[in-house]
């Protein structure tokens, strides 16, 4: 499988609302309850397009993420897969792509779980370890030096 990469555009703006939606609705609305408005005014004020890699294949769009890099670490701030792709092997190849990142920057790769999302697993599995929780979320990192 041969994912494709592209920097997001404006014109992926609704796309990539709605899978933020499909993906992430259940457990936002398990934790906090689901408010469209401010889902949609939060998405639209912090997360704009152009910050986001689209992941395609034979370029049919799959996925997309957001990674910010730190001083001290990538933070991986969102990592949607479509529900249809899921459990396919992609977040998995994507997760190492990120991983060699760190690798080559010497730098940990972090991001936080919603706690009614059942991805821990996915993510422990990859090698990540829970470094600090909270109510709500685990934060989890993946540690270049084992």
């Amino acid at each position: 499988m041969e994912l494709e990469f592209r920097e997001g555009n404006s014109n992926d703006k609704e796309w990539i609302y709605s899978l933020y939606v499909l993906t992430m609705k259940t457990h936002i609305d398990k934790t906090w309850g689901w408010n469209e408005e401010f889902q949609s005014n939060l998405f639209n004020s912090d997360l704009h397009p152009t910050k986001f890699e689209i992941v395609s294949i034979e370029g049919v769009n799959v996925g997309v993420f957001l990674v910010i890099e730190k001083v001290d670490h990538l933070w991986l701030e969102m990592l949607l897969i479509c529900p249809d792709k899921q459990n396919k092997g992609i977040g998995k190849l994507l997760i190492n792509k990120l991983i060699e990142s760190s690798k080559i920057l010497k730098l940990s790769l972090r991001l936080s779980v919603i706690k009614a999302n059942p991805v821990l697993s996915f993510y422990e599995k990859l090698g990540f370890s829970i470094y600090d929780e909270d109510e709500e979320f685990y934060k989890l990192e993946w540690e270049p030096n084992g």
